[in-house]
């Protein structure tokens, strides 16, 4: 973490965001990044920076914003999207039951999505 904080610093990011005590901890592979709040006035806030995409119906610039005010906050908001449950299962349920990964999948889709075994893609 403390090389990605290094990093930071010095690239594109820098002019794009208010780098002043928000540290990464999360970055996907477009580049969007979040951020805690390391900032004595807003110690634990989560932040985000969404970048622009420049096609019709998409934001054509990148926004920073504040996502939740504490970690918990942020696990509590956090959903599993249908089409990547769908997703997630089509790779595994050819696989032997007693696969380590499909155990794994199956225990976060009845953790995460209760119901999910009567969903179309998941009887078929």
């Amino acid at each position: 973490m403390l090389g990605e904080y290094r990093r930071s610093r010095d690239g594109w990011l820098a002019a794009e965001v208010p780098l002043a005590g928000l540290l990464p901890i999360a970055r996907n592979g477009g580049s969007d990044t979040l951020f805690l709040d390391l900032n004595p006035a807003t110690h634990g806030q989560l932040h985000a920076f969404v970048h622009g995409i420049h096609q019709p119906g998409y934001l054509s610039t990148g926004v920073f914003t504040k996502v939740a005010d504490d970690f918990d906050d942020y696990l509590g908001m956090l959903v599993v999207d249908p089409d990547l449950a769908a997703d997630t299962w089509a790779d595994v349920a050819d696989s032997d039951p007693t696969s380590p990964w499909r155990w794994a999948v199956e225990e976060w889709l009845d953790k995460e999505l209760p119901g999910w075994r009567a969903e179309p893609w998941a009887v078929a």
